[in-house]
């Protein structure tokens, strides 16, 4: 369980001059009743992973105390708010990433096992950088597949409201999602026990065929297996 985050600064009075908003607080208690259930209860889990605890309730529930918890995720000037920098830059880079992609993560485990879908192992791996792009990956733990790679720089990675917020955790989560439940298929056409053509292949894949049928080829077409080093026939696609 994450400890509670203890709050190191006070955003009354200062957050209008540093957002350059109308509004003092980007994230208000409004903006959080007027969502979706499927909406709070990403908020809910955003919320848990940044600050160890929910959303707040009853009295708590105003707007200071909504944008301190989601505040590392406000649009600001640089990759990350400065209040929320405490020693390593790139550690507090890689949290912004996570309150978003491991979110998503973790909602998207959830959704396929109750859909009864278990051949999966996500992995999240976050390479941050303060002066360019950040790479997001997911790769499975199982298998050599690589299920989302995406490049955001993390000035970019903000929102202004709570709902903008939401739909970026369940894009990814639905992402994920429909990397499992629709996987890519790839038709082969065979003719004689030769491959003839490869259907519909995406762009970023790539096929190599390795035939060990070599009698009567001629020998310029020969190479060396990169399996297991004898001669071959090999096709790329």
């Amino acid at each position: 369980m994450r400890s509670k985050r203890v709050r190191l600064f006070n955003l009354k009075g200062r957050m209008k001059t540093e957002t350059e908003s109308k509004t003092d607080y980007p994230f208000t208690a409004d903006q959080y009743m007027a969502l979706t259930p499927e909406r709070r209860e990403v908020i809910e889990a955003v919320a848990d992973y940044l600050a160890g605890s929910g959303v707040p309730s009853g009295e708590d529930l105003e707007d200071e105390e909504m944008t301190w918890t989601f505040n590392l995720l406000r649009p600001c000037e640089g990759a990350v708010p400065p209040e929320e920098v405490e020693g390593d830059l790139l550690a507090v880079i890689r949290k912004k990433f996570g309150a978003v992609y491991e979110v998503a993560l973790k909602m998207a485990e959830a959704e396929l096992k109750r859909q009864n879908y278990s051949d999966f192992g996500f992995c999240l791996l976050v390479d941050p950088c303060c002066q360019d792009s950040t790479h997001v990956v997911v790769v499975d733990h199982h298998k050599a597949i690589c299920h989302l790679h995406e490049v955001i720089h993390p000035c970019d990675l903000s929102f202004d409201c709570l709902a903008k917020l939401a739909d970026a955790v369940l894009g990814v989560r639905n992402r994920l999602v429909e990397r499992i439940i629709n996987p890519i298929e790839i038709s082969l056409i065979m003719e004689g026990g030769v491959v003839h053509e490869i259907v519909d292949l995406p762009d970023n894949i790539n096929v190599t065929l390795i035939d060990y049928d070599t009698e009567d080829v001629e020998k310029d077409r020969l190479e060396i297996s990169p399996v297991d080093g004898e001669l071959c026939v090999i096709t790329r696609w």
